[in-house]
């Protein structure tokens, strides 16, 4: 009877791990799909007379573009979920072309009427966000480093 007992819990165990493992393939498979489709849909980099754009993949489902203007200045878009602005974005501004971002605008969800949730001007915010316009410049000037033509 106990041996009897031991197999069949030896056989339960053996089917949790094969359903474990099925489940965990399955899984790896969707995400690297999702992965795959967001290379696809966002890397690209785009090269005109005013503007020079590139765009890349981060993480599953968002992506960054970098874009240099011909007068000097510098955009950074951010969408760090599913991609354009179904939960949120950034954007952070260098106007000036100093590699200091002079603007960052945070975006809620498309979806929302009003969907502004922070704008901040460093001449009047970098006291009080020293931390977010540090971490923007660092973005800045390393998407500078490697995407200078």
């Amino acid at each position: 009877m106990l041996k009897e007992k031991v197999y069949n819990m030896g056989e339960k165990l053996k089917m949790i791990g094969v359903t474990a493992a099925v489940v965990g393939t399955l899984l790896s498979g969707v995400l690297l799909a999702g992965r795959s489709c967001n290379k696809y849909l966002n890397n690209r980099v785009i090269d005109k007379p005013a503007y020079h754009t590139v765009s890349f993949a981060t993480g599953l489902a968002g992506h960054v573009e970098y874009t240099r203007y011909f007068d000097g200045s510098q955009d950074v878009k951010i969408y760090p979920y599913l991609g354009h602005r179904m939960f949120s974005s950034e954007l952070d501004q260098d106007l000036d072309g100093d590699g200091k971002v002079d603007r960052i605008r945070k975006d809620g969800s498309e979806f929302k009427g009003n969907r502004l949730a922070e704008l901040l001007i460093r001449k009047y915010d970098y006291d009080t966000k020293k931390e977010t316009f540090d971490n923007a410049d660092r973005r800045l000037q390393d998407l500078m480093k490697k995407h200078r033509k």
